[in-house]
């Protein structure tokens, strides 16, 4: 069981009309926490240990990931750390769901690499160069709090430059882990990852163990083995996990009647839905 310090939230952090905040940090002094927003973290200089629930990776100048809502993290043996912020709420993923969802990676990165960083002992966060690195500061520096250019004024401009941060981040990620999957020492986890992915993309159809195994070409055995190894759960308890997740959030943004939720998150009917969101929470 995680030590959660402190717990922040949307109505504390971020102005009412504002979905995005976004800022530079260096003072990591902060203790384990959680929230209930997304936030995207872009390491500018130095090093430090992220912990994220019961995991602890190495980061340095040039990493970037996101942590989703109500994950308890912190940063501890920090050296010269600085890291640049971008604060969502949940509803500013949602209201872009339908085109987010067809750029490659971005479910890899806000959803699928968060949860693995949380449960699986290897990181495949995204590794950007220094090159990279400079050709963000302009974006960086225009969608900042303190820009001289103000939310109030300029948030339209300010959101589409987001968005399209959001996509540079979330291809780049899609490179990187296609060439991981060139290595036979990745292969296996890789494979996961696409199957993880597949469930995020098709959760509302039928969904089986022999539909994902075709989809990465795997042997039932080696696919539920790898499967349990990297998620830390079945495919069965993954697949329903996120189906609740997913009716959670359209039960709080979504304008259509819960039997309409039920059969859009792959239930069978209202009542399943019901019961599988009493386990869930």
């Amino acid at each position: 069981m995680v030590d959660i310090k402190f717990h922040c939230d949307e109505k504390s952090n971020f102005r009412k009309e504002l979905s995005v905040r976004a800022f530079t940090y260096t003072d990591y002094s902060i203790q384990m926490h959680n929230h209930d927003f997304y936030e995207l973290n872009i390491v500018l200089a130095g090093t430090g240990t992220h912990c994220i629930e019961n995991g602890r990776f190495h980061v340095k100048c040039g990493d970037v990931f996101v942590i989703p809502p109500m994950i308890a993290h912190a940063y501890t043996d920090t050296e010269n750390l600085e890291v640049y912020h971008i604060l969502f709420k949940k509803s500013f993923f949602a209201q872009n769901q339908a085109e987010s969802n067809k750029v490659n990676g971005f479910l890899q990165f806000t959803e699928i690499e968060p949860f693995l960083r949380s449960n699986f002992s290897n990181s495949y966060f995204l590794r950007l160069g220094q090159l990279e690195l400079i050709q963000l500061r302009n974006d960086l520096e225009f969608i900042d709090d303190n820009s001289e250019f103000s939310w109030e004024e300029c948030a339209s401009m300010k959101y589409h430059a987001v968005w399209k941060l959001l996509y540079w981040f979330s291809q780049a990620l899609y490179k990187q882990i296609n060439m991981l999957s060139r290595s036979s020492e990745n292969k296996y986890e890789v494979q996961v990852i696409n199957a993880l992915e597949y469930i995020h993309h098709n959760y509302s159809e039928k969904i089986t163990i022999n539909i994902l195994c075709n989809e990465v070409d795997l042997s039932r055995s080696t696919f539920l083995r790898n499967f349990k190894t990297v998620c830390g759960v079945s495919p069965v308890e993954y697949l329903s996990n996120y189906r609740c997740k997913k009716a959670i959030e359209k039960l709080k943004f979504a304008n259509c009647s819960k039997t309409e939720i039920a059969h859009s998150c792959g239930f069978y009917d209202l009542s399943h839905m019901e019961r599988m969101l009493k386990i869930y929470r």
